[in-house]
């Protein structure tokens, strides 16, 4: 019993630590430095300690930054270098506070995801719950530091904050032991887990035996066909909206992603959906499973890009070496100059 509602109620727990994160956020204020040449001024501030002053989180910040940077571009204000640096210093942030504000929103998605496939016991729910608890276990104890320390100043409002994190903290250790001791027991949606390695989302591809190199060929030129097609009327409109209508640019990129989203979820319903199971609970699981489809995706896709950094980067760097070598050993590139 106990396991299954810790298993339960720690999802729930980090979803509330990532909200209470987007509209409440702490700043560590240093002591300023002083000057020990004045012995009674040095002993005046012997008792400085940090101090943690409490702000608005992300949600407020990206809000607030975003008037300034408006009044800041208002017709009525004198337009100079100075202002234009600062505008652009406030662009750069806000950029930093959205990228900051979707990471978090993404991670109180997971949760919701952690829930419902240890729930339904989806054959993917331990992947996604290790994720979650693991950066649970590291984030609560981060807050419960952080109210410590806001009660050792004499906040009493803070032990509300230590309980909460403290209890988060524990339970969250818990949920991960429990975690690892029931990965032998049965699982559902393994048909998502089978489907997910064909091509198509379940259709496995068929040879044909009437295949030729005339078929071969057509094929290829109407693959050049529609990519100069896509190219010159999808993609480079595409471009010129990105570049003059950014935020209607970011709301048609965004209503897409909605709309493909919605896609996939269907076709994982229909594909791996539990007879036993209603409709809305196989929908509530094709939810989870597209997350852990794009944190799968992503993963793969940064493994791969740091590989390709690093190969290219490593026959570079022989490139160059064997140069170094050549011409430090032979001259020939000193004596190639000479002609």
């Amino acid at each position: 019993m106990f396991k299954k509602f810790t298993l339960s109620i720690v999802p729930i727990l980090l979803f509330l630590v990532s909200a209470y994160s987007l509209f409440v956020d702490y700043e560590i204020i240093l002591p300023e430095p002083i000057s020990y040449s004045d012995t009674e001024s040095a002993e005046a501030h012997t008792e400085l300690n940090p101090v943690v002053e409490i702000k608005r989180g992300i949600w407020f910040r990206i809000d607030y930054i975003s008037f300034l940077i408006k009044e800041l571009e208002s017709e009525i204000l004198p337009i100079d270098t100075e202002q234009e640096e600062s505008i652009d210093k406030l662009k750069r942030i806000i950029i930093g506070q959205r990228i900051l504000f979707f990471v978090i929103a993404f991670y109180m998605a997971l949760c919701f995801s952690a829930f419902i496939s240890q729930f339904f016991r989806a054959w993917f729910y331990l992947t996604l719950n290790r994720l979650v608890f693991w950066l649970g276990v590291f984030w609560a104890l981060q807050e419960l530091f952080l109210h410590i320390r806001i009660l050792a100043d004499g906040h009493l409002w803070g032990a509300a904050g230590v309980v909460f994190f403290l209890t988060t903290f524990i339970l969250t250790i818990f949920a991960i032991v429990f975690l690892e001791k029931g990965k032998s027991e049965s699982m559902t949606f393994e048909t998502l887990k089978h489907s997910s390695s064909l091509e198509e989302e379940g259709r496995a591809p068929q040879a044909n035996a009437n295949s030729s190199y005339l078929k071969l060929l057509l094929h290829f030129l109407m693959i050049i066909a529609v990519g100069i097609l896509i190219g010159n009327f999808v993609y480079i409109p595409l471009f010129l909206l990105q570049k003059h209508y950014v935020t209607e640019f970011t709301m048609f990129i965004f209503s897409l992603l909605l709309l493909l989203s919605g896609f996939y979820i269907y076709n994982y319903g229909k594909v791996g959906g539990e007879k036993s199971l209603t409709g809305l609970q196989n929908t509530l699981v094709s939810i989870a499973y597209l997350q852990f489809r794009f944190l799968r995706n992503g993963f793969f896709g940064i493994f791969a890009t740091v590989l390709v950094v690093f190969f290219v980067t490593f026959l570079f760097s022989i490139l160059i070496l064997n140069i170094d070598l050549i011409q430090t050993n032979t001259g020939l590139f000193q004596k190639g100059s000479e002609f």
